[in-house]
């Protein structure tokens, strides 16, 4: 399963478009032997995965095609989702309504949170139900959707997770190694593992990046920010800086920090936490990096300026570096390769299952055409090599024949030459 997909899977379970009800004659995307992937599921699934992107990786949507590419990827994953209700089906596979209730009861869950982040578990069915209505989704329909997703669920546990092995102990020493070559920038045996197994560095890479972040000096500190963008009136971008001064003074005559992050930050997604947050050695701009890990616990700093504004911050914390040893670790990585081993088993499982099906597509993507047109211009290219390189070897053989004739003349005429001369030889 590609990096793409993984990260598409979890928005798959977080939608509840994914259990839009059909509706006759609605138009869809594609047919899996012949049931339909309606239009709207798929739009609803591509808007919510698209926000996703939005929020977390705005550089990647602004590549060429981004979002046809994760367009592609959602239809894929939709399709696969069909094959799986259906192959379900086909195995008579039973859901009880305790089970039902219990992953309605777990999706509701998710709800307990109020729009700013507070608990608020009375609100709950409210937000549950306002988010299925903007789903034009009913409740009947939702459980429904529920049941075919724990079906799937028992499924795939009976055709796939109880076929892969279990993972050795070896197998996650093995990745250690890597991981800790990585961490501790071992060359000779990074650039082995990038000439042997270039996946495997990648992934090695990755879970070092996250140990990381684990790992690393940090800091945990209150924060107020004031937002200052480039294209900011200049007299605007004043007032923040005076504003910032002033909160200072504030904090420095005994304003409680907690309650100036409420009144006065701009980062809103920080207040349910009072504006706290962790910051990693190495990892924040730098003049908030430098203040962050150089203050004592207790400390307000003063004013910083940064490329995006104002930053006032508050010592709350600090945890020293710590080294991880594979004891720490092992669990962990057993648990990593043991679901890499299902997630490849269940591709393989749901490609057999394409296979066999009849899956017709019907939406179209401007990337589909880019690459045909690609694929186009590089079977030209290649044709006009060939045609370039048949002449070129055409002519060689053509001077070498030339050549071979004018030996064979030359041979010719110097046999001729010594039959004259021997009877010239003869007369005398």
């Amino acid at each position: 399963m590609n990096k793409t997909s993984k990260f598409l899977l979890p928005a798959l379970a977080l939608l509840l478009a994914a259990g839009t009800q059909a509706k006759v004659m609605e138009a869809s995307v594609a047919t899996v032997n012949g049931r339909p992937v309606l239009s709207s599921e798929y739009d609803e699934y591509y808007d919510g995965v698209i926000a996703q992107y939005q929020a977390a990786a705005p550089q990647f949507l602004a590549q060429p095609y981004a979002k046809d590419m994760l367009g592609k990827e959602v239809l894929k994953e939709l399709i696969s989702k069909e094959l799986l209700y259906q192959a379900a089906e086909e195995a008579k596979i039973q859901v009880k309504d305790s089970e039902m209730d219990a992953g309605l009861n777990e999706i509701k869950s998710r709800f307990v949170m109020d729009e700013n982040g507070k608990q608020d578990p009375k609100g709950a069915d409210k937000r549950f139900n306002e988010a299925l209505k903007k789903q034009h989704m009913t409740l009947k329909s939702y459980k429904e959707k529920i049941r075919k997703d724990i079906a799937v669920k028992k499924l795939l546990e009976a055709q796939v997770q109880a076929s892969v092995k279990p993972v050795e102990e070896a197998d996650a020493k093995a990745l250690y190694e890597d991981v800790e070559a990585v961490l501790k920038n071992k060359t000779k045996a990074l650039k082995k593992l990038e000439k042997d197994n270039p996946v495997r560095l990648r992934e090695a890479q990755l879970i070092a990046a996250k140990l990381h972040q684990l790992t690393a000096e940090q800091v945990r500190v209150g924060h107020i920010y004031l937002s200052v963008t480039k294209d900011m009136p200049a007299e605007e971008a004043k007032k923040k800086e005076a504003l910032a001064k002033q909160i200072k003074k504030e904090l420095d005559d005994g304003t409680d920090f907690s309650s100036a992050v409420k009144k006065y930050t701009e980062d809103k997604a920080a207040l349910a936490s009072g504006g706290d947050m962790i910051l990693i050695k190495g990892i924040a701009p730098k003049e908030v990096d430098e203040a962050a890990f150089t203050l004592a616990v207790g400390k307000i700093s003063a004013p910083i300026k940064t490329e995006v504004g104002w930053h006032i911050i508050k010592i709350k914390e600090k945890r020293a570096a710590k080294e991880i040893h594979f004891e720490d670790i092992s669990r962990d990585l057993g648990q990593y390769l043991a679901q890499q081993k299902v997630q490849t088993a269940m591709a393989q499982y749901v490609n057999g299952l394409a296979d066999k099906a009849d899956i017709k597509v019907t939406k179209t993507f401007d990337v589909d055409k880019e690459i045909e047109a690609e694929a186009a211009r590089r079977a030209a290219a290649e044709a006009k090599k060939e045609a370039a390189d048949e002449k070129a070897t055409s002519k060689g053989k053509e001077a070498k024949k030339a050549t071979a004739d004018k030996k064979t003349v030359a041979k010719a005429d110097e046999k001729t030459d010594k039959k004259s001369e021997n009877k010239g030889d003869a007369k005398k």
